[in-house]
């Protein structure tokens, strides 16, 4: 007897590629677009794509093609090069049409009866295809064999929208395949099981068109098709992986990280074999596995991140500052001078850039990504779109979470190899309320999730933003209360922290506060806030400038470092405290540029002095002495 027993339908799905000159659409009085089905040759143009097996046939050639012995009820069928053939045609047809990127299905009025019969053997699993056509019959049917099968599990992929009878087949399953939205992270646990009054505990996977979630393992994967393959028939291929895998000793793990390959590389043609999966899957793993390289090698001793990731309307803001014509050739110039700047290799081990510059050309024809890869820096992007409101607030979270998971993908594939999301926190009256730090602390992990799936280092940015008169009292109250749910929220999504890194403000007094706290209460603050919050096995704490001046940035960022050290690596990761030396040195004039970035070699060379805090010590008296002797304005 097969090891997994399909039951359900085979369809025959018919490709139609419509000639996308021909109108071959009416729209009615309600604005909603029809195939008009009186087409003709004469006055429309129309081909037949392809023609292949879908709905049972499907899952039975993916569990083929992974090696597993399968078969659909009540059909006669045998693999013949690598291909399914019938000893006759059981199948309903099912048309679809393609028109300008679209996809109509048109499929019989009446469903062909999927019958049950006696199996001949005893299988381990029977698997509940998504063509079936669930009747009380085959359900009453299906639970008597159950019961004295002496063990067979049940697998059910269950339809979106469910019957009476499909709900009792469902509560039926070992395994229940159901096509919605992955599950709510609470405060708890993942929700990935559901206990019902039945004897056993259901194992629930949910597939939605960009994520899958079975227990506490996740995938995201993407669906972007020239070959027009749906997503019924890439469903059916997820099913069948994972049911695979699962039923030959995989763990939860693997039959995702299987089937998310199987899903986004199969086509009409067929799904991958299981040599050439657990290839990709090595692959992928290995991917993944050089998180950890990457964020020892971004957090080396002595070397710092330089952020050139502001969008264009903050850095207008920093040119205006300094009298400098906002223009396209002028932000340009500000990042050719700090990327080529003499020392700056020896100086920062990675760079923040934006998609607004990481295409930007130096002379010689290199993009400031290419450049910066040559220099044997790593190269991080920013992947968030900025703030928005929160909805009925006066605060805010951060766009981007639609399409991350693609976008992400790219990035890597473009060379980069960390990325940054930052979500901002305003210190007044009530603020930050829960729902914002909540909210932006559950897009942080979610954006921590898909880097980490990407091969990507996530770097989550909480940023306390300094507008405010707050006391370095409330500063440090409200860091551990977003540093800490942050890392809850971290702990939810099981984050790797050895693969990721925090990037927060140092712990100050507002802008506009009475008593401004003295660098060495930051630098104790801090330090004291991070013992207390942050994971011992996170990879490590970039520091942020939070706007302060830059000299007073280096200052913080010495204070810190008297107070080492700490369980992890600390550096800094400044965008203004870097940027405005070399801005006010340059002044927009070309004669200026060498003494600008020369400017900037001296902050560079400022700050890893702060770093190397307890060395410098050493042969200093002060460890302040090389700050106060920076000269920029």
């Amino acid at each position: 007897m097969s090891k997994i027993l399909i039951i359900g339908n085979v369809l025959k799905d018919v490709y139609i590629k419509l000639d996308e000159r021909q109108n071959d659409f009416e729209t009615d009085e309600r604005g909603i677009s029809w195939l008009e089905l009186g087409f003709n040759g004469a006055a429309h143009s129309f081909f037949k794509r392809t023609s292949v097996f879908g709905g049972a046939a499907v899952s039975l050639a993916t569990l083929h093609n992974l090696g597993v012995d399968a078969a659909i009820l009540n059909s006669k069928t045998e693999m013949k090069a690598g291909d399914i053939t019938w000893s006759d045609d059981p199948a309903d047809y099912r048309y679809i049409f393609s028109h300008k990127g679209g996809i109509t299905y048109f499929v019989p009025s009446s469903r062909k009866a999927t019958d049950w019969a006696m199996p001949k053997g005893t299988p381990e699993w029977i698997l509940i295809d998504r063509s079936t056509n669930v009747s009380g019959r085959l359900v009453d049917e299906l639970k008597n064999f159950l019961k004295f099968s002496g063990g067979t599990k049940l697998a059910v992929h269950a339809a979106k929208h469910q019957t009476p009878v499909d709900q009792r087949l469902a509560e039926m399953a070992d395994i229940l395949f159901v096509e919605d939205e992955p599950p709510v992270h609470t405060e708890e646990k993942i929700v990935d099981k559901i206990e019902l009054d039945q004897p056993h505990t259901q194992l629930v996977c949910h597939i939605s068109p960009r994520k899958i979630v079975l227990g506490e393992a996740e995938e995201s994967w993407s669906l972007d098709r020239a070959d027009m393959m749906t997503h019924l028939t890439v469903y059916s291929t997820i099913v069948a992986t994972i049911l695979g895998v699962v039923t030959a000793g995989g763990s939860p793990a693997d039959a995702l990280l299987w089937a998310k390959i199987n899903a986004e590389q199969a086509s009409l043609e067929g799904s991958l074999s299981a040599e050439k999966l657990q290839a990709l899957a090595k692959a992928e793993l290995d991917k993944r596995a050089n998180l950890r390289l990457i964020t020892r090698s971004l957090m080396t001793s002595g070397k710092g991140i330089m952020a050139l990731d502001e969008s264009s309307k903050s850095l207008a803001k920093r040119l205006e500052k300094f009298q400098i014509t906002n223009n396209l050739q002028n932000r340009r110039e500000v990042y050719r001078m700090m990327i080529t700047a003499p020392g700056v290799r020896d100086a920062i081990s990675g760079v923040i850039l934006s998609d607004e510059n990481r295409e930007q050309k130096l002379p010689g024809g290199r993009s400031l990504l290419e450049y910066v890869t040559d220099l044997g820096i790593i190269p991080g992007i920013k992947a968030d779109l900025g703030l928005a409101p929160l909805q009925g607030s006066t605060e805010t979270h951060t766009l981007g979470q639609d399409g991350l998971a693609e976008r992400l993908r790219d990035y890597y594939n473009m060379g980069f190899r960390f990325a940054k999301w930052r979500a901002a926190f305003r210190v007044a009256k009530d603020e930050p309320g829960f729902v914002a730090v909540q909210t932006n602390a559950d897009e942080l992990a979610s954006f921590a999730k898909e880097c980490q799936l990407a091969g990507l280092v996530p770097v989550v940015e909480t940023d306390v933003l300094p507008e405010g008169d707050y006391s370095l009292e409330q500063a440090a109250e409200v860091t551990a209360k977003v540093l800490g749910t942050v890392f809850e929220k971290l702990a939810m999504r099981h984050i790797d922290l050895a693969g990721c890194l925090l990037k927060c403000n140092m712990i100050s007094s507002g802008r506009e506060a009475e008593v401004k706290a003295e660098p060495n209460e930051v630098g104790m603050a801090t330090a004291a806030i991070l013992r207390h919050v942050v994971p011992k096995f996170l990879a490590g704490v970039l520091l942020l400038s939070g706007g302060t001046e830059p000299k007073t940035a280096t200052k913080n960022l010495t204070a810190v470092m008297q107070n080492s050290p700490f369980s992890w690596p600390v550096t800094y990761a400044f965008s203004r405290a870097l940027e405005e030396p070399v801005l006010a040195t340059w002044k927009g004039d070309a004669e200026n540029i060498k003494a600008a970035q020369a400017a900037l070699g001296r902050h560079l060379a400022a700050n890893t002095d702060a770093l190397h805090y307890l060395k410098l010590e050493a042969r200093s008296s002060s460890g302040l002495q090389n700050i106060d002797v920076l000269e920029w304005s």
